[in-house]
């Protein structure tokens, strides 16, 4: 009979302890039991890597997006159990391709967040999954595939506790438009939802315990987040230098997703005109933000926007090499991915491997701190103590 049900040896790294070099890890009925300088028995199964890290977070993604150049343009061919067969099947790639944490913040008919309850009861392979289901938006407002219209705070108020009924893990509101999800009727740099409304959805969904994450991409829209106290800034391409003072200190995390905008600006044969357009407008900002909140005490977080045009599942690494181009060190950029957005979901236990934490562990044959490429290509996954790749 085997001493553990797993045991685990190369590098050990985490933002809380470093590197330490030829460990082994133990786990047992789904946690990690122990960490060792020498062999700790026989595991069941025994597997190895060159380094072993913390599963990774990515904190923005849409399971029901496919990653193509328009997935808006497929949603509308799909029917919802098209929807949902394609959200489980992502749901699968994300935790096979290392990141064993997600959160969901958008999807048509709530679909995530029935994913997010198989993926915890079992039923299918995937991530940890925080699942906003639809989202908080003005008549007409941003991503109004899986929005609810909420015009007013007393809607907003009903909207939020709608979402709290069905199961949400956190609520996600639109402040500002957007770049891509439809060409007429919106602008990226306009606010959406008023600052009352935005303050509404906020208060009404710390009131029962839940965070929330705002997109954000105009100034206003942003001061609004801001000032309200949400948890999560996505986006926040045009923030001004006076939100970002703000920020400097707070507990609100800015996640900025650098790739999928640079993706967008780019453009291509696929990706619709209007977003192209739209990401190009807001580009140059986007880096000067960046760049500012680094030199700030800034959280700054991790999230791809997985399934959104060319950004297909998983895409985290995709976001972390942008971050080091853009000024993170490979530690930093790992610590985004790991302790930080652990923190983040108020789990930090899944950023760390220490004894008594889930056992969410990727390891890799190629170095992340000599190309943060390597994080695409783990050659081992362990998600809540099951061996998901080997």
């Amino acid at each position: 009979m085997s001493d553990h049900d797993v045991l685990l040896h190369g590098d050990l790294w985490d933002a809380a302890r470093g590197r330490r070099p030829d460990s082994w890890l133990a786990v047992d009925g789904g946690e990690i039991t122990g960490v060792y300088d020498d062999k700790p028995g026989d595991g069941e199964r025994e597997l190895s890597a060159d380094l072993l890290t913390p599963g990774l977070i990515d904190l923005h993604v849409h399971l029901v997006w496919d990653g193509s150049g328009d997935p808006v343009a497929t949603l509308r061919r799909q029917s919802e159990q098209e929807q949902t067969i394609h959200a489980v099947e992502m749901a699968r790639r994300q935790v096979e391709g290392g990141v064993t944490t997600i959160r969901d913040l958008g999807s048509t008919h709530d679909i995530a967040i029935a994913v997010a309850d198989a993926a915890r009861r079992g039923r299918i392979v995937g991530p940890r999954i925080h699942a906003s289901g639809k989202t908080v938006i003005i008549t007409g407002g941003h991503d109004p595939f899986w929005g609810i219209p909420s015009d007013g705070v007393d809607a907003v108020r009903s909207t939020v506790r709608a979402q709290r009924s069905k199961g949400a893990d956190l609520i996600k509101i639109s402040a500002t438009g957007g770049v891509y999800g439809q060409a007429v009727g919106e602008d990226p740099g306009v606010s959406e939802l008023s600052p009352a409304e935005v303050e509404a959805a906020v208060d009404e969904a710390h009131r029962f315990g839940l965070p929330v994450a705002v997109h954000a991409v105009g100034t206003d829209g942003i001061d609004a987040a801001v000032e309200a106290g949400a948890d999560t800034i996505e986006h926040g391409n045009l923030m001004a230098d006076e939100t970002l003072e703000k920020l400097d200190g707070s507990d609100i995390v800015y996640e900025p997703t650098l790739f999928i905008y640079e993706t967008v600006a780019k453009g291509g044969p696929t990706v619709p005109a209007y977003a192209h357009e739209n990401a190009q407008r807001v580009a140059e900002r986007h880096h000067e933000v960046f760049e500012a909140a680094l030199e700030r005490d800034i959280t700054i977080t991790a999230g791809s926007d997985a399934g959104s045009p060319n950004v297909p599942h998983p895409a985290v690494h995709l976001e972390l090499g942008r971050l080091v181009a853009g000024g993170m060190t490979e530690a930093a950029a790992l610590t985004a991915a790991t302790r930080t957005a652990a923190e983040c979901l108020d789990r930090p236990g899944l950023g760390v491997l220490a004894s008594g934490t889930p056992a969410d562990v990727v390891g890799f044959d190629a170095d992340p701190f000599d190309d943060i490429g390597a994080t695409g290509s783990p050659s081992v996954v362990v998600a809540d103590g099951a061996v998901v790749r080997d």
